[in-house]
């Protein structure tokens, strides 16, 4: 009879784990999971300055997208 659950050693539950978060990150997903993106627009705004007595760049960097999703089915 198969050990349930509850009765499996800790070592053998942490193989599960990981062999589980393993396969999931090896597997490449569906392509219908892939959303689809366009880029409208992309603008960087950058300035120097001075913060506590140091020299900084300061960037800002926006990135409009257009996600397109399918109709639902039904």
């Amino acid at each position: 009879m198969p050990p349930s659950d509850k009765d499996i050693p800790i070592s053998r539950a942490l193989g599960r784990f990981f062999g589980h978060l393993w396969t999931a990150a090896a597997k490449p997903p569906p392509p219908d999971a892939q959303p689809k993106k366009r880029t409208v627009r992309e603008s960087t705004e950058t300035a120097d300055a001075e913060i506590d007595g140091r020299p900084a760049t300061l960037r800002r960097t926006v990135i409009e997208e257009i996600e397109f999703k399918d109709p639902p089915k039904g």
